[in-house]
């Protein structure tokens, strides 16, 4: 064997491999990446998302904005075609930090439970106005009580109207910091006491009101926690598990009181555009968040959802088999559940299907709402309690139209998330949400007696959150690694490809050269198997055996012919 033949063999066998190797890595670059991600993501004690998780007051700063609507003319509220005149005031900026205590790791389940403690610090840099700003306000107190009594017997009630009348009115005047977190007393909280449950656990001692009275530094508010944490499985990041220690809640009918959703941190991730899922803690609910698009978030693309029709108009449908509704909880039967308007939600085939449900209808408690509001009463301990987003944007005009001073718009007034889709990870969070209490008129109450239905804006606020730039940056380099792999692989692929094509071009050069000539004379039949550059004589011999011819010469010599 000639040495340039050995040469050939290892360089065929070398751009064999790396061919091989290249397109076998542009598929498994993907299940590598996943691989990463199943590795970095998961909270567990040595993940090193562990700290970012567990508080975010230091490495993600967040500034929690209040507006306020200063009510200015209180005393027309019962003359006929006069409407509130609220003005917005603010933002009042907060610091805002959360961490998680008492961290309990279950590795048998794969979950982590956890309590939230919250902070507030004031930061009158960042505020439009103090927290001595003097606030004209519904009051919530008195509203409530007339509430709680409209099913009390006559006698109660008419108590009530009468404490009412004396000690409240529909208005009160109080500071910023009084209506936020240092609360004030007021005579209607004993009256609220009793007026409570006594058998709700859930229910807070509360001696003051105020919007987040008692909230700054406490763990009670949001509740005990059960999060998977994608160890055992990276689809499960994230995801509630438990909410105060079980799986549906006591606020809602069944199916309907499901715990469900992300906590809000971490989604798992492989994201599409279909619909996204948070439990909300202070709604006592899941809420669903629709895809509305991309969106770019220092320099990281994402996918943009946001909080629309399918939790504000109490419109999500959901398949639920009648076959099923033996495992529903005993808080509502087969039939008060299955008795939906399903009719407007026909199957493929143009026909109702009547599994199908309007989930949405299980949060009305008993009357819903117009669209853009939804109902936490049962969430707020009777209160006629209410949540929209900012100015009533995305909801039904009338609300808007029953008061003065309100401007929506998409800009500063949405809800949602940006999510990272192959990671799941927020990069940017817009939370906001606006508060109101619905206003009506009660005939027992003479404080109420003639007062329009309204449902009546008190505050609302935004919270920012997302990556820094520093983490944006650990990210992209993260998101750069598939692309990375998939351009070494082709170029592995390419390299070894070439090796090929010039050994075969080489070896195809190398043959052509070899014999031209005798290659050509072979194919006429001309050439023996002796040496071609030998001299050959052909000898021409005379047929003798004919008569000759009188003419012809018969002493002719014989030449031998030379080539």
């Amino acid at each position: 064997m000639r040495p340039w033949t050995n040469r050939t063999v290892i360089l065929a066998v070398i751009g064999m491999t790396l061919l091989v190797l290249g397109v076998a890595a542009m598929f498994l670059w993907p299940v590598l990446f996943n691989h990463i991600l199943s590795q970095e993501l998961p909270i567990t004690p040595t993940s090193r998302v562990l700290d970012l998780w567990r508080s975010t007051g230091d490495k993600i700063p967040l500034n929690m904005e209040f507006y306020f609507f200063n009510w200015t003319n209180p005393e027309e509220l019962k003359i006929p075609g006069k409407k509130p005149n609220l003005v917005e005031v603010g933002p009042y900026t907060f610091i805002h930090k959360t961490e998680k205590v008492n961290i309990t790791f279950h590795p048998e389940n794969g979950t982590v439970s956890y309590f939230v403690r919250k902070y507030w610090y004031f930061d009158p840099h960042k505020s439009n106005g103090t927290l001595n700003d003097t606030l004209v306000q519904l009051n919530v107190l008195a509203v409530a009580a007339a509430n709680k009594v409209r099913y009390w017997d006559e006698f109660y009630q008419s108590t009530v109207s009468i404490i009412l009348g004396q000690v409240s009115s529909i208005h009160i005047v109080k500071t910023v910091d009084e209506m936020m977190f240092t609360g004030f007393k007021d005579q209607l909280i004993d009256l609220g006491k009793l007026a409570m449950d006594t058998e709700d656990m859930h229910i807070p001692a509360y001696d003051r009101f105020g919007w987040f009275y008692l909230r700054n530094g406490s763990t009670f508010f949001d509740g005990h926690y059960n999060v998977a944490t994608g160890e055992d499985d990276i689809a499960n990041l994230g995801i509630m598990k438990k909410w105060n220690y079980t799986d549906v809640t006591d606020y809602y009918k069944s199916p309907c009181n499901v715990v469900e959703g992300s906590a809000g941190e971490f989604f798992p991730p492989g994201r599409d555009t279909d619909d996204i899922t948070a439990f909300a803690a202070d709604l006592c609910r899941p809420m669903i968040y629709e895809y509305v698009g991309k969106a770019t978030h220092h320099g990281i693309t994402g996918y943009k959802y946001e909080l629309g029709e399918k939790s504000l108009g109490n419109s999500s449908f959901r398949r639920y088999p009648h076959s099923a509704a033996k495992y529903f909880e005993r808080t509502t039967t087969t039939e008060d559940f299955f008795h939906a308007d399903y009719s407007t939600k026909k199957s493929a085939a143009g026909y109702s299907d009547p599994d199908v449900v309007d989930m949405g209808k299980c949060y009305c408690n008993g009357e819903c709402s117009p669209v853009g509001v939804i109902n936490i009463t049962a969430c707020r301990y009777g209160a006629p309690g209410f949540i929209s987003l900012p100015h009533f944007h995305k909801a039904d005009p009338i609300l808007r139209e029953q008061v003065n001073g309100l401007n929506p718009n998409e800009k500063d007034h949405s809800f949602y998330y940006l999510l990272e889709p192959n990671t799941g990870v927020p990069i940017d969070v817009a939370a906001r949400l606006q508060v109101n209490i619905l206003l009506q008129p009660y005939d027992f109450v003479t404080l109420f007696r003639d007062v329009p239905k309204i449902y009546f804006p008190c505050f609302w606020f935004s919270m920012r959150a997302g990556t820094t730039e520093d983490l944006a940056s650990s990210l992209r380099m993260l998101l750069l690694v598939p692309s990375i792999g998939l351009y070494s692989s082709i170029i592995v692929a390419i390299v070894g490809g070439i090796v090929l094509l010039i050994l075969a071009v080489i070896q195809y050069s190398q043959k052509g050269r070899s014999h031209p000539k005798n290659s050509k004379l072979k194919r006429h039949g001309w050439v023996s198997n002796n040496d071609s550059k030998e001299k050959r004589s052909e000898h021409v011999y005379m047929d003798t055996t004919t008569t000759p011819d009188d003419n012809e010469r018969t002493d002719r010599q014989l030449y031998p012919t030379l080539n």
